[in-house]
């Protein structure tokens, strides 16, 4: 292992982001109060720790791949401006929505290879969309984190992002790889990020905030500075003529950032995902993360603020951590029947709009999951409540503002076969 390499992922742990006091109604409910659930501060905050040193190892390695190495720069509008890698197919049959519940407002599946890849492969997990990145509204562009199945780590290739456009008549995408920058004796290169598990996405400004489930660590990319990708060859990196390779892929995406989580005392959270709130009722946007606990009796989820003139955690002038602006419970309930989060449930995702929370609940491949309702008190403690029934294998959300009045709440599917992306329509 490289110096470089060593240096980085020896401080890669947890990274906790946020929850918060908003959330989305479902449709025909009664708007929530504007500014919603506010918290008392947490018992017990969680502070997010900036590296400045292991980021610095990797800015630096950016750099030199770009002067040394010559490889450019493109960003996300230029992604959509090229010709398509893939493309979908609009719409899921009927039998593969629970009949409980009506239809999604918007849906597509992924390509054939992509729908129905099955072992050694990839599996999809976080989302999120352009209004989450710069709040214009109505834009139907997204991105879906993607993890390797392989858990070897000489044949796994870490995790890859689809950016994804809906704007036209069919869905097409774009695979980036998530990439870590490295510096060796033969100058500078990229590798996977070994095992990473990608198991949520919040897309904020031009940073892509990604979370680590199994480590706990919170990565950070940058969407304006993916490295432009000619070799295509089934390898990751420089090769020995001096070609990159990122499987194959058009794009690379390098690691630009880390931090980490210290939870004081608390156990530390199991990210299942990360997003975006945008609650103009709140003195900052936010960043959301919940945990995967399918065991214990209530479930967590924390909030990060994001500074005012930075897409970055806020931290208070001369401070080394950003500290949790809030820390929630989520109960299970005492009626299984009506329980948002049965017991042997976890968590998928949450989002959150004016006081509420509403999440994503599965139970693997079996099961189907549901879509839930949590309304938390004065301290930060609510229940979770049922709202309706969702595919099986649900996993991360993310909110879209389409009018002042009405948004749409984005999900995906995990499981090959029955693979595919949905958008529900809600109101504010």
């Amino acid at each position: 292992m490289d110096t470089t390499r060593r240096t980085i992922l020896r401080g890669m742990a947890a990274a906790p982001v946020v929850a918060a006091t908003s959330g989305l109604l479902v449709p025909g409910e009664a708007a929530a109060a504007s500014n919603g659930v506010t918290a008392t501060p947490a018992e017990h905050p969680m502070s997010l720790t900036y590296d400045a040193a292991h980021s610095a190892l990797l800015e630096e390695s950016i750099r030199g791949l770009r002067s040394k190495e010559k490889l450019g720069r493109i960003d996300v509008a230029g992604v959509l401006r090229g010709k398509p890698q893939y493309e979908g197919r609009n719409g899921v049959p009927r039998d593969w929505w629970p009949r409980s519940t009506g239809r999604p407002d918007k849906a597509f599946r992924w390509s054939d290879a992509d729908r129905l890849a099955r072992r050694d492969t990839w599996r999809p997990q976080g989302i999120s969309t352009v209004y989450d990145a710069t709040e214009q509204r109505g834009r139907n562009i997204l991105m879906v984190s993607w993890y390797h199945l392989e858990k070897d780590h000489p044949t796994n290739r870490g995790g890859r992002i689809a950016i994804i456009d809906l704007r036209g008549r069919t869905p097409k995408y774009w695979y980036a790889l998530l990439v870590l920058p490295t510096r060796k004796e033969g100058g500078h290169s990229f590798e996977p990020l070994y095992g990473l598990h990608a198991g949520g996405l919040a897309w904020y400004g031009n940073k892509l905030y990604v979370t680590e489930s199994r480590t706990g660590a919170l990565y950070v990319f940058d969407t304006d500075g993916m490295f432009p990708i000619e070799g295509r060859r089934d390898l990751c990196g420089k090769d020995s003529r001096g070609e990159f390779h990122a499987f194959r892929e058009p794009y690379a995406m390098p690691l630009s950032r880390v931090y980490r989580v210290d939870a004081q005392g608390q156990e530390r959270l199991k990210f299942s995902q990360v997003s975006v709130d945008r609650d103009p009722g709140r003195p900052y946007r936010s960043l959301v993360v919940n945990e995967w606990e399918p065991d214990k009796s209530h479930a967590i989820v924390a909030r990060w603020d994001i500074g005012h003139n930075s897409p970055y955690p806020r931290m208070e002038p001369g401070a080394a951590s950003a500290v949790s602006s809030a820390v929630y419970r989520v109960e299970r309930g005492s009626n299984p029947k009506k329980s948002g989060l049965p017991q042997g449930y976890g968590m998928q995702g949450a989002v959150s709009i004016r006081g509420r929370l509403y999440l994503s609940v599965s139970r693997g491949p079996e099961k189907n999951g549901c879509y839930s309702r949590v309304r938390l008190d004065s301290k930060g403690v609510g229940t979770a409540q049922k709202l309706w029934e969702l595919p099986k294998g649900p996993e991360d959300l993310s909110y879209q503002g389409i009018t002042r009045n009405t948004g749409r709440v984005w999900g995906l599917t995990e499981y090959a076969d029955r693979r595919f992306v949905f958008g529900m329509r809600v109101s504010r």
